[in-house]
């Protein structure tokens, strides 16, 4: 069974465990809510079953000193990992534990989150209208996850349509890195979020998420594209449209006689300058062009550290 000793956040409701000092229960099998609003820290983690875990639960000043007790420097810089559908807390923890090696301490030190994932693929649809929940929840700790000065978040998959739905102005990452993002190809484009459809602004509130020194922004938000992505060909239909994915094509582009093309006035002008696209494709084994799950290999964890503010 599994043993997670590092820092992890989760939207995943907890009870109190019987053995007490502060110890908790959470389980993968709980199923989300488009009304959760809660969010917690928690360190030592104990698989218990093939569901249920225990950990300790912590203040978030007890989570501050972790992450600088890890850090070569004293000073710790998170990078959050929250991972995208279908992913259950075994799996997420021992993905983070096993790639945390890749890092440099002295960059990174990754933080997990955890939400309600479903964890079949009959339940895509339910998983995607639980994320507001989870973005709800995500902001409870805002206050305790911007107590970190340096730090960057990086969502995978539909972990991206959590954080829209957290997208806060006054939740400040130095960067933002979106792979294989499944949301909507244009959520950047003037054209939609002038729309005036439901979450049309999220484009705006993401970027309006980065940190900023004299009103510039210290990083960017990072699209890693693969166009080839199997996953996200799928998740672009919808019984009533069509709506290509942001991971799978990119931001700034547009389509025209069924081809994309890269035209970066087409994305509103106050936010067109701090979006940056990664194409991965040509960097991915042959064997793996199809790939959606590139969030860990080489190339992206060089990407992440290079772009370190």
């Amino acid at each position: 069974m599994l043993t997670y000793e590092g820092l992890a956040l989760t939207t995943i409701d907890v009870e109190p465990s019987p053995k007490g000092n502060n110890l908790v229960i959470f389980s993968g099998s709980i199923k989300g809510m488009a009304s959760d609003t809660t969010a917690t820290f928690l360190k030592n983690i104990t698989q218990i079953n093939d569901v249920d875990f225990e950990a300790e639960q912590i203040s978030v000043e007890d989570a501050k000193e972790f992450i600088n007790n890890a850090s070569e420097d004293g000073e710790g810089k998170p990078l959050f990992c929250m991972h995208g559908f279908r992913v259950q807390p075994s799996i997420h923890l021992q993905t983070v534990k096993d790639m945390s090696a890749k890092f440099n301490q002295g960059k990174f030190t990754l933080v997990p989150v955890m939400w309600p994932s479903e964890g079949g693929l009959d339940d895509y649809w339910e998983d995607r209208r639980n994320t507001p929940g989870a973005g709800t929840a995500l902001t409870s700790l805002k206050e305790g996850i911007d107590s970190f000065p340096n730090k960057s978040m990086l969502a995978h998959s539909m972990g991206n349509r959590v954080l829209r739905h957290a997208a806060d102005s006054h939740f400040k990452f130095d960067n933002i890195f979106m792979v294989a993002a499944d949301v909507r190809h244009d959520i950047f484009d003037e054209e939609y979020i002038n729309s005036g459809s439901a979450g049309c602004d999220d484009g705006l509130k993401i970027c309006g998420m980065l940190t900023r020194t004299n009103d510039e922004p210290n990083g960017k938000v990072y699209v890693l594209v693969n166009g080839a992505d199997y996953a996200l060909v799928a998740s672009g239909f919808d019984p009533s449209k069509w709506v290509s994915r942001l991971g799978a094509v990119g931001a700034h582009y547009f389509k025209w006689w069924g081809m994309w093309f890269e035209d970066k006035t087409k994305s509103h002008p106050q936010i067109r300058d701090c979006i940056e696209n990664k194409m991965c494709n040509p960097l991915l084994e042959w064997n793996e062009k199809l790939s959606h799950g590139y969030e860990f290999k080489d190339f992206s964890v060089k990407f992440y550290q290079d772009k370190h503010v």
